[in-house]
């Protein structure tokens, strides 16, 4: 398995960014709730996860008629990734399993080349390192695994969370990784010790219903800035009822060096969650959730230090996950509705 430069998508016309111009340009649908989406590192192809335990994939530019199931999980695939040349695609699964697979095969059933029992208990994350000889997963079992590329060995266990970990990420230097955790801690881990360097919290991101005696939090999604500097998070706030949702969506803007809480973004007109984060290179966040009932979700652009989205979009149903292509000039919108929506934002081509 080759791990070599990141590949330069496909280029898209030379019109300029502009979100209040974003339009649907695909549309890709199942017949039951998509779990996840992800963009290739080629721009090429966009996949989503659903509760059929199966993955799918569609050349963007080619149509509804390009699926290509990826099958092999025994239950839902909430998250997936991609070596940084593109090559491989890896899916964790709430099955206790790591699939390794060839992005762009091409075979009518593709089989994963590796899967890693990884976890005792649900795979919840899973991410490539930046130079792609690691991938960093967390579980159900309250640890952070770092496996080996291309072997699929594992090298470490990071231990410490006493909650399980929703997300981990690799910081932008490859030296580090970030993880949140159900009850709103995030810990910072030094890849080359295995040692715990940071711990702090977030805990306005958890709640505990009294009635159900249930705990609610943990991060739907987690992104760094391309320069390392914030850390994005993204999942809800102010729960008052675990089991009906009643809470509010939130992302949280943490500078790294600093360990503080630089901005909360929070919609106080939509009670729901944030399913999905991305920096735009442009310096706005976007982020995509699902509402408390109905299914309406929403996508967000907000300005950094800005208390209210400078633009939003009413989405047709509720968001289960957001990407953007390597250009960040489109983005994929999972839906529990089973519609996989492309929007690009730009201004519309005229007719």
């Amino acid at each position: 398995m080759s791990n070599s430069l990141r590949p330069v998508p496909p280029p898209l016309p030379d019109d300029p960014v502009d979100v209040k111009q974003t339009h649907v340009v695909a549309e890709f649908k199942l017949d039951l709730p998509l779990t996840t989406c992800r963009i290739d590192p080629t721009g090429q192809y966009v996949f989503a996860g659903a509760e059929d335990y199966n993955v799918y994939r569609w050349e963007i530019s080619a149509g509804a008629d390009s699926k290509t199931v990826f099958k092999a999980h025994d239950s839902w695939v909430r998250c997936v990734d991609f070596s940084p040349n593109g090559e491989f695609l890896y899916t964790a699964g709430y099955d206790d399993h790591i699939g390794i697979w060839r992005t762009a095969d091409t075979s009518a059933e593709p089989a994963p080349l590796k899967m890693i029992d990884a976890h005792k208990g649900w795979v919840r994350w899973v991410r490539a390192s930046p130079d792609g000889t690691q991938l960093a997963s967390c579980g159900n079992d309250n640890l952070i695994k770092l496996w080996s590329l291309p072997d699929g060995k594992l090298i470490k266990e990071f231990a410490g969370h006493t909650r399980y970990p929703y997300a981990v990420v690799f910081h932008p230097d490859g030296q580090r990784l970030a993880s949140f955790d159900l009850m709103g801690v995030i810990k910072e881990w030094d890849i080359a010790s295995g040692q715990e360097l940071r711990s702090f919290e977030a805990k306005f991101m958890w709640g505990f219903d009294e009635k159900f005696r249930a705990d609610m939090g943990g991060a739907r999604d987690m992104a760094f800035s391309a320069d390392g500097k914030t850390l994005a998070v993204a999942g809800l706030t102010e729960v008052t009822n675990a089991f009906a949702g009643v809470h509010k969506p939130m992302i949280l803007l943490v500078d790294w060096d600093k360990a503080e809480h630089r901005h909360k973004f929070k919609d106080d007109a939509y009670k729901g969650m944030v399913w999905g984060v991305r920096f735009h290179p442009d310096g706005f966040v976007i982020g995509a959730g699902a509402p408390q009932s109905g299914n309406k979700g929403m996508l967000w652009f907000w300005n950094p230090g800005e208390e209210k989205a400078f633009h939003a979009v009413t989405l047709t149903h509720c968001a289960r996950g957001l990407d953007i292509t390597p250009d960040a000039r489109r983005l994929a919108i999972a839906q529990f509705d089973g519609l996989l929506k492309v929007y690009q934002m730009t201004a519309q081509a005229e007719a």
